[in-house]
């Protein structure tokens, strides 16, 4: 999963900390404010494995997806 997060220069390397903190790895870091925001990318790897699992997890265990009461 990759996100770009926008944020003020004065927050920049605050909110970089507070994903690296969550997990993320951080790429492609624009630190040069433009209109004064400045962005970077995060990006987690997260199994597809696990996904399936947990649908798999939840099918078993009778709970419904967001499509509601079929």
């Amino acid at each position: 999963m990759k996100i770009r997060v926008t944020t003020r220069a004065g927050l920049f390397e605050e909110r970089k900390h507070q994903h690296v903190e969550r997990g993320y790895r951080t790429e492609d870091e624009r630190p040069i404010p433009a209109n004064g925001l400045c962005s970077f990318i995060v990006v987690r790897f997260e199994p597809a494995s696990d996904e399936v699992g947990e649908l798999v997890a939840q099918a078993l265990n009778g709970r419904r997806g967001l499509r509601g009461g079929y």
